[in-house]
């Protein structure tokens, strides 16, 4: 039996660095649990760095004239080309101002595109 390198106790383990995990994580603690997050061998290993869409959201106040949430969930049918399930879309996609707040409560400071 070999002898465990390190160890640590957690009540959550959280498994990568991306966004979501990093979010999942901050939840966790803000509920008090004690979180272990396990990423690759560094951070800048993962993908979400590559990531080049950014956040698609219609935000109250901040979006381009004719933007709307129904415009957003017929983009990502299309583009998921039938994978898709419309329901799981639109939810997401209505989710997305209560989201970016949450980020931003956070200290999130997040740069506006506007394609318009």
């Amino acid at each position: 039996m070999s002898t465990p390198l390190w160890e640590a106790r957690a009540d959550l383990v959280v498994v990568g660095t991306g966004v979501a995990g990093l979010t999942a994580a901050l939840r966790a603690r803000e509920l008090g649990l004690r979180v272990l997050v396990v990423t690759k061998a560094a951070g800048e290993d993962g993908n979400t760095r590559w990531a080049q869409g950014g956040v698609a959201v219609v935000l109250p106040g901040e979006h381009d004239e004719g933007d709307s949430v129904d415009a957003h969930v017929r983009d990502t049918l299309v583009a998921g080309a039938g994978l898709c399930d419309e329901l799981a879309v639109r939810e997401i996609i209505a989710g997305g101002p209560a989201a970016v707040a949450r980020l931003r409560e956070r200290g999130a400071v997040l740069d506006a595109l506007r394609l318009g």
